[in-house]
């Protein structure tokens, strides 16, 4: 897997390795090199020591300096991997100010821990959902407790995608997912949902038989649709497990992911509401609330961050 070229790990300073010992390998995998950030609550103007003589702006930089200091300790075990390492420290909203060096620095991938809870069934915390929501590039969410080497490799997608734009985000989540699966050793597996768009209202008004045809037309256009991804993308399906369900796309996904036990999912997130952005697509909203595996996820090309228009970046 030779995707990868500019990486940025965030880590806090008191969160487990797992990220960053990650981070770290992509890197030497990809030869790219590797931003650590992490980012602190900026002091609130006004807000000076009891001897009134270090103002909050000297006490923020003395902070972000301790910081940095910290950073680099935890880094003096990859001293000797040669791989080029920035140590950035930035105060305000992590989110935020993750994305805004994603983009000053034209960053391909952020890895980090799965904030907030978790044990399986607990959602994402505040700053991974607003990594997946508005980051351009793809954000890998490790969760270090539940899982640890990666096994079983999911593929998520959409096939009833019926643009470019949608197919190729398809192409490239299974691209990916066989990267990693070779990497890691691990099986692929992919999951993708079909079925006939108002089926019960055209069942009452067009019969069963009918729609029952119908039916069966929509199941061998959606495995042609899937036989030709696979093809474009050069894989092997006797290498791939495919898990091609009838049913509601969150539950299928979900479901599956939970009965073989996935290590690591890798999908789409979409904004289909036409505010660039703000929305990622009803499923993997609903799928990474409720997920108990690291997630790698991506947007399609051409998807913008809504922090580079606030930001004027």
């Amino acid at each position: 897997m030779k995707r990868f070229k500019r990486i940025l790990c965030y880590i806090g300073t008191d969160s487990n390795e797992a990220a960053l010992s990650r981070a770290v390998s992509l890197a030497i995998r990809n030869d790219a090199s590797l931003t650590i950030m992490d980012v602190i609550k900026p002091i609130p103007k006004g807000i000076a020591m009891v001897d009134n003589t270090t103002a909050s702006d000297e006490l923020q930089s003395i902070m972000v300096n301790d910081h940095e200091h910290a950073l680099l300790a935890r880094l003096a075990e990859y001293a000797d991997t040669a791989v080029p390492i920035e140590l950035v420290v930035a105060t305000g909203d992590p989110a935020t100010e993750i994305i805004r060096q994603v983009i000053l620095a034209n960053i391909d991938l952020v890895i980090k821990n799965a904030d907030g809870l978790s044990a399986p069934g607990c959602a994402f915390g505040s700053v991974a959902r607003s990594l997946l929501r508005m980051c351009p590039c793809p954000v890998w969410l490790l969760k270090p407790e539940i899982h640890g080497a990666f096994d079983r490799v999911l593929a998520a997608i959409d096939l009833d995608a019926d643009d470019d734009v949608h197919r190729n985000l398809n192409h490239d989540i299974l691209k990916l997912a066989s990267s990693i699966s070779q990497a890691e050793q691990a099986q692929l597996h992919l999951v993708a949902a079909w079925g006939l768009w108002m089926e019960g209202p055209l069942r009452k008004r067009m019969g069963d038989e009918t729609v029952d045809q119908m039916v069966t037309l929509q199941q061998a256009k959606v495995r042609r649709t899937l036989d030709e991804l696979i093809t474009a993308v050069g894989s092997d399906d006797q290498n791939i497990q495919i898990h091609l369900h009838r049913g509601d796309p969150s539950e299928v996904v979900r479901s599956v992911a939970d009965t073989i036990e996935a290590d690591l999912m890798v999908m789409g997130t979409v904004c289909r509401t036409g505010v660039s952005g703000m929305l990622v697509g009803s499923t993997a909203d609903t799928i990474f609330s409720e997920l108990s595996c690291s997630m790698l996820a991506i947007k399609p090309a051409g998807f913008v961050s809504p922090i580079q228009v606030a930001t004027g970046v």
